[in-house]
């Protein structure tokens, strides 16, 4: 008798280390890139999206990552960036776009679990750290 096969289980990203784990492929990146994943109720990982930038930042907004983020039928979301220059320290601009972002996901009915900060080999879970408040 033969078993069937399991598929594959999706990624869960239920805190800013499986999340780092996840995305560890944007610490090797020359120039910034700024991810969302869109998950489920149980934090498993429903869609990806990517926006690369330049050497010293991204220029997005929350319009460019929301739409494939609603359409998978995510209830949450986690942002994703890398730090080329490989500090951790979220700029001004960091954590101005992560609150910009936060309201317009939960005008949407999406909530916003975490922002994290790759670089130099490690990484910055902005909720972790303080710099960001849940609503």
């Amino acid at each position: 008798m033969q078993q069937l096969s399991s598929p594959i289980a999706p990624a869960q990203l239920r805190d800013p280390l499986a999340v780092a784990a996840h995305f560890r492929d944007l610490a090797l990146a020359e120039r910034e890139v700024l991810a969302i994943a869109g998950l489920d109720h149980r934090g498993r990982v429903l869609c990806e999206h990517r926006v690369h930038g330049h050497a010293f930042g991204v220029q997005a907004t929350p319009r460019d990552l929301l739409p494939a983020v609603l359409t998978s039928g995510a209830v949450a979301a986690v942002l994703v960036h890398n730090h080329p220059s490989g500090r951790l320290a979220p700029s001004q601009a960091d954590l101005a776009f992560t609150a910009r972002f936060r309201d317009a996901a939960v005008v949407c009915g999406l909530q916003l679990l975490d922002h994290v900060i790759i670089a130099g080999g490690g990484w910055l879970s902005l909720r972790h750290a303080g710099w960001m408040e849940l609503p």
